[in-house]
């Protein structure tokens, strides 16, 4: 039996959800959700909660567990206007060099599904899932604009051994 080590980080792809349970076929609506800066993504789940129920009559004792969220914590480095858009919603004015963008105060309420793609190792991702972005712009002559964003999981998460981008159907 061969070992199967997750590492690295090729890409994360996005494609709308389709709000089911389960993913979305592979094929070209699956994109590219930008650059991410090295050494910033990391999945993981927070911490549970515990509820214990004892009897005062007996030594009877019921304890339920609720596991905690699943969730993609990442930078996204130098992102464009189109990906700035994409995240954080609005529209693109003008043409050319002379583009603008606002940014609105109110996210935009978007479901994704969600493939990382490791350089080698499962394919780890979910079906529905929200992408919460946030600015953090330094500027200094080392800064660069970065979008550092949480990815929250709102279905169960999914693994594949097959470590194939989900662009080919």
């Amino acid at each position: 039996m061969p070992v199967l080590s997750t590492m690295g980080l090729k890409k994360i792809w996005i494609t709308p959800s389709t709000g089911s349970e389960t993913m979305p076929a592979n094929g070209a609506a699956w994109t590219d959700l930008g650059d991410v800066y090295k050494d910033t993504c990391t999945l993981k789940d927070s911490d549970g909660t515990e509820t214990k129920h004892e009897s005062e009559t007996s030594s009877k004792k019921i304890v339920m567990y609720e596991p905690g969220e699943t969730s993609v914590e990442l930078t996204l480095m130098d992102p464009d206007l189109e990906l700035l858009v994409k995240y954080f919603g609005g529209e693109i004015q003008g043409t050319g060099k002379k583009r603008t963008w606002k940014r609105p105060r109110v996210l935009p309420y978007s479901e994704w599904a969600v493939w990382q793609q490791p350089e080698e190792g499962f394919l780890v991702g979910c079906p529905n899932a929200r992408i919460i972005p946030k600015f953090e712009i330094t500027y200094s002559a080392k800064g660069i604009c970065l979008v550092p964003m949480t990815i929250k999981y709102q279905a169960e998460t999914h693994f594949n051994e097959e470590n194939k981008a989900p662009t080919t159907a």
